[in-house]
């Protein structure tokens, strides 16, 4: 059996994380058997779906290699042929028009016509006859048998008395006919199963084969969402999460193979399968996501992470053209171990390309002033006797500064960092300003000197 799999966001806000795991599974699931992935915007909500969600989504997926096949479908385009459809169930006696009941719920509905069609009576909806004879029996690859009771189905709505078809009713339409043989998507869609089923019977179609995926959680158990922090799949990518680390990560939540723990998408291609995603709800872990995307980040090439580190330094407005690729990929040796995103590293190397180091003195508020000034005037001045040719002639200025002062390296290492740099952390001494360059080191210890008096 051919494989067809689809993805249909709906553009009413930004692409979750959540989805962007559905995406892939049914990517992965259909890459792995020579399938097909379809995208599908379902953009019938013609009052909250935008372009920059929509424009959004597509973006997000494509930036994450989700590739799809052939052309994007818009439900928004495909209206008079789900009126067709709708037609062809009254014409059954599968559906039939029912008067709108006005209650404490609906009286402020507005009823205005958004979507005029043959079908419109004022006033009315179309509901779709749901049978109530047989109970549904489905195999889910994730759930196992479900079974649902005919006596709990009711008539639902398949076209809003505004002249709009509702979701059950076109969904089910357009996997008919993209052909979607298995149907994978979250499980909150489980209340749907019923109403969707007897509608691809109705069609005389065949039912996909269903696997609802159990939902992402906070770390406090509840469903993932805004308050529990970022859940936008664009927030991660511009903050320089690595699509290997958001791919690898987001495939864990729900799915495994033994204790394996770092995939690359070739190996997800080969051994991903419905039947080993798990039925209890995952826990999105920021911790889990951060190391992950930071072993990507210190086992991938010098060079690839310096191209993709890049734009992040430029977004700073930095005087970075003045600086050769080798001087990135060297600072990057320097200190990539200590952050977890690309914008984040960015962000901490950005005192190698300053011009002039802005100093917040309350970080040294420990040192004593005098002893601070002493000991940085000590160091320039021996600075000076050498050309920063090598390492070990810096190191041989600090050692002889501790020596000539009887202090320790800790009273004087991170001192000489926080007037280089404006910070305590900073790499090595010798690494730091053999790599900054004699005149930078000189520069910005005397600048600090001035402005600490």
């Amino acid at each position: 059996m051919r494989v067809n799999t689809r993805f249909a966001p709906s553009p009413t806000g930004w692409l979750h994380i959540g989805g962007v795991r559905t995406a892939l599974y049914s990517w992965l699931y259909a890459r792995k058997n020579n399938g097909k992935f379809f995208l599908r915007i379902d953009d019938t909500d013609t009052s909250r779906s935008t372009d920059e969600f929509k424009d959004s989504i597509i973006s997000a997926l494509n930036q994450l290699g989700l590739k799809h096949d052939n052309q994007i479908t818009y439900q928004s385009q495909r209206f008079s042929h789900y009126i067709d459809k709708v037609e062809e169930l009254l014409n059954k006696d599968l559906a039939y028009y029912d008067k709108v009941e006005k209650n404490e719920k609906t009286r402020e509905t507005d009823l205005a016509l958004v979507y005029n069609n043959r079908l419109n009576k004022e006033g009315h909806v179309i509901r779709f006859r749901n049978q109530r004879e047989n109970m549904i029996r489905i195999i889910d690859s994730v759930h196992g048998e479900i079974n649902f009771d005919p006596k709990v189905f009711f008539d639902v709505v398949i076209l809003r008395s505004n002249g709009v078809p509702t979701y059950n009713l076109t969904s089910v339409v357009d996997d008919i006919d993209m052909g979607i043989t298995h149907l994978i998507r979250g499980d909150d869609h489980l209340s749907n199963l019923p109403v969707q089923v007897n509608l691809f019977n109705s069609f005389e179609a065949d039912v996909p084969i269903f696997c609802h995926l159990p939902m992402i959680h906070g770390i406090d158990g509840k469903r993932l969402s805004k308050r529990h922090g970022a859940v936008d799949i664009n927030y991660f990518l511009r903050e320089g999460y690595r699509v290997d680390a958001l791919i690898n990560y987001l495939v864990k939540t729900g799915w495994s193979h033994g204790d394996k723990e770092i995939f690359s998408k070739k190996e997800l291609l080969e051994l991903f399968d419905l039947d080993r995603i798990t039925k209890s709800a995952a826990t999105f872990d920021i911790d889990k996501l951060n190391w992950l995307n930071q072993h990507y980040i210190k086992n991938d090439d010098i060079d690839n992470v310096a191209e993709q580190i890049l734009p992040y330094l430029q977004d700073q407005n930095l005087p970075i053209e003045a600086c050769n690729d080798d001087y990135l990929k060297n600072i990057l040796l320097l200190g990539i171990e200590r952050e977890f995103s690309l914008k984040n590293i960015a962000s901490s190397i950005t005192y190698f390309y300053q011009d002039e180091i802005d100093y917040d003195t309350n970080i040294i508020a420990k040192y004593d002033k005098a002893q601070t000034i002493k000991i940085l005037k000590d160091i320039v001045t021996k600075f000076f006797t050498i050309d920063f040719s090598d390492k070990p002639s810096i190191s041989a200025c600090v050692k002889s500064s501790c020596e000539d002062l009887k202090l320790k390296f800790k009273d004087i290492g991170p001192l000489i960092r926080f007037a280089t740099t404006g910070k305590l952390n900073a790499p090595s001494i010798d690494d730091l300003c053999f790599l900054l360059g004699k005149k930078r080191v000189v520069e910005r210890i005397s600048r600090f000197l001035e402005i600490y008096k």
